[in-house]
């Protein structure tokens, strides 16, 4: 079977994708506290809840990254990851309305501030996941379910 240049391209991407939500969930996982005390200084979450956000969304981006990066479920992934990060532009949005001054605690940089650069990177990352999972509905519209390349000779 032929891969053509651009699935494989588009695969790349795919892999890249997973990966940095893989070592953002990694660095959110080896620094409990401080992604606890991003979580806690947004000030969206009553307290009881924090311990449990800042413990399952790095799993959720651990386990959607080597998914994503392995090929395995691919539009579930893409969906989830997409999902992920429309929240977090959401709450970085809501957090720059209030005016407060914190650590965005996105795991791909640590010490970065909440501000227009965290709002580009998530909306960055929001377009190239979405921009793969609509790839991946139209291509399995072409192929079928479980295809790897476009239908045809």
């Amino acid at each position: 079977m032929r891969i053509s240049s651009s699935v494989l391209g588009l695969r790349v991407l795919e892999v890249v994708l997973g990966g940095l939500f893989f070592y953002a969930g990694l660095q959110k996982v080896l620094n409990p506290y401080e992604f606890a005390e991003a979580v806690l200084a947004y000030r969206l979450l009553p307290e009881s809840l924090v311990g449990v956000a800042a413990a399952g969304l790095p799993w959720l981006e651990i386990a959607a990254g080597l998914c994503l990066g392995a090929g395995l479920k691919r539009r579930s992934c893409l969906l989830l990851l997409a999902g992920l990060v429309a929240g977090f532009l959401i709450v970085i949005l809501i957090t720059m309305a209030r005016g407060l001054t914190i650590d965005c605690g996105c795991g791909l940089f640590f010490e970065r501030q909440v501000g227009m650069g965290a709002v580009l990177e998530d909306a960055v990352l929001l377009i190239w996941a979405a921009g793969l999972y609509w790839w991946e509905l139209l291509r399995s519209e072409k192929c079928g379910p479980g295809s790897i390349a476009p239908a045809g000779p």
